[in-house]
């Protein structure tokens, strides 16, 4: 019986995505064997890296599943749930999950809110593979140039933990850094559209989503105050910050690059950014730690609170498993990869965060200090909403943001345009607020 599985990374490091399959494969075949079973199962299967992002990963799922072709199980972000649940080509799991899943550990050893997010209608539609946090890196070295002593480089995670360092105070270190050439940039962030850029905007005390409705949200004041931000860090008092051409789509010579060879101060980044530089050469785990400090995005303002930003990646089974009579033996090999061991294999070798509690203490995980000491940020975060129209909103903020950057557009305008977008194409989907 052969079970196909669809994966991305699109970090190499987390090829465990699909890995875990196999080594689930073979797990499962030695049962059988022992059994006396006359069947085998065969995992096939795709782990999707850079070039191939998130875009054309989704785009060819959906031409697959059109043409009849879709894998069985479907690896993807969890804010897809809803548009997959109301398309009918996911399948419900809340009676696999009571059958087979009653006398295991397994649903309650895994993080609550990770449950929360892969809900649509009150029902399951998805196990969770993953979470992560997004940390603010910041170049140590750059800070001692600067003049700062260790024990004040060593406690601003904190300071910012506790709202004292905001997100303007950033733009100042940053701009004493770039005028003093001490490095040519003072702050990157991620070059396409994506999901980062949103700390800053809920870092000014703006919300993604009202838990109550389901419905997106539109926070008026802290998209005044983060397009603003943006603007001065490009255009305005710190001009120079964050460069005009930063969505450039270049990962490795507008991202990557500048904060592992410390000409960027900051880099706004997530945990497996850490696992792919050392993996693919760019620093090494001692550079690390001695030159590369990370926390939390910081407050956008006194008073305000800061943030990171989640993105729980999680494995459906597609309804065309279902028809092929396959979903049951897909849910069993979820089972199997949701492991605390083969989770912290994967949690270890890409710098993602554990899904279950068990993981916490589990051997391999315990060993890393870098998902030790990021762990606290989870209490801070905020996931991406699930929601069958996430991407018209994800989009329209990716469009206006880059319009700021480039100078297309200034703060006001890109203000008005956002939300008239917004209302646009969300209707009564967005609510609007203060």
């Amino acid at each position: 019986i052969t079970i196909t599985v669809w994966t991305i990374g699109p970090d190499p490091p987390s090829e465990y995505r699909l890995k875990n399959f196999f080594i689930a494969e073979e797990m499962l075949n030695k049962y059988l064997e022992t059994l006396g079973a006359n069947v085998r199962v065969k995992v096939e299967g795709e782990f999707f890296v850079s070039p191939v992002e998130w875009e054309e990963y989704k785009k060819k799922f959906y031409l697959a599943y059109e043409a009849g072709e879709a894998p069985d199980i479907y690896l993807t972000g969890h804010e897809d749930i809803g548009f997959l649940a109301e398309e009918g080509m996911i399948i419900p799991l809340d009676e696999y999950i009571a059958e087979y899943w009653n006398n295991l550990s397994y649903y309650n050893d895994i993080i609550p809110t990770l449950w929360e997010a892969v809900k649509w209608k009150g029902k399951i539609y998805a196990i969770p593979q993953d979470t992560e946090a997004r940390p603010l890196y910041f170049r140590k070295d750059v800070l001692r140039k600067l003049g700062w002593s260790e024990e004040e480089i060593e406690a601003l995670p904190e300071r910012i933990r506790k709202g004292e360092f905001t997100l303007y105070d950033l733009l100042k270190v940053a701009k004493e850094a770039v005028d003093k050439g001490l490095v040519e940039r003072g702050l990157v962030h991620r070059v396409k559209e994506g999901w980062d850029y949103l700390q800053f905007y809920l870092g000014f005390g703006g919300r993604l989503w009202d838990p109550e409705t389901g419905k997106m949200v539109f926070s008026q004041e802290a998209w005044k105050k983060t397009l603003k931000w943006f603007y001065d860090a490009v255009w305005g008092d710190y001009k120079g910050v964050i460069w005009s051409g930063q969505f450039s789509f270049d990962w490795t010579k507008d991202f990557h690059l500048p904060i592992t060879k410390g000409t960027a101060l900051f880099c706004s980044g997530g945990t497996w950014h850490k696992a792919e530089w050392i993996k693919k050469g760019l620093i090494t785990e001692e550079e690390f730690w001695k030159n590369i400090g990370f926390a939390l995005h910081p407050a956008g303002e006194p008073g305000k609170k800061p943030v990171t930003l989640s993105h729980p990646l999680i494995y459906t089974i597609t309804s065309q498993a279902k028809e092929r009579g396959k979903d049951r033996i897909a849910f069993l090999l979820i089972t199997l990869v949701t492991s605390p061991t083969l989770n912290s294999i994967h949690s270890v070798e890409s710098a993602h965060l554990a899904i279950m509690y068990s993981q916490i203490t589990n051997s391999i995980y315990v060993r890393d200090p870098f998902l030790k000491k990021v762990a606290y940020m989870l209490d801070y975060t905020t996931f991406i909403p699930n929601h069958p129209k996430w991407a018209d909103y994800s989009r329209l903020v990716f469009e206006t943001i880059r319009a700021v950057e480039t100078g297309e557009l200034g703060p006001e305008d890109a203000y008005e345009f956002l939300l008239e977008e917004l209302k646009k194409a969300l209707g009564d989907a967005l609510i609007i607020e203060p």
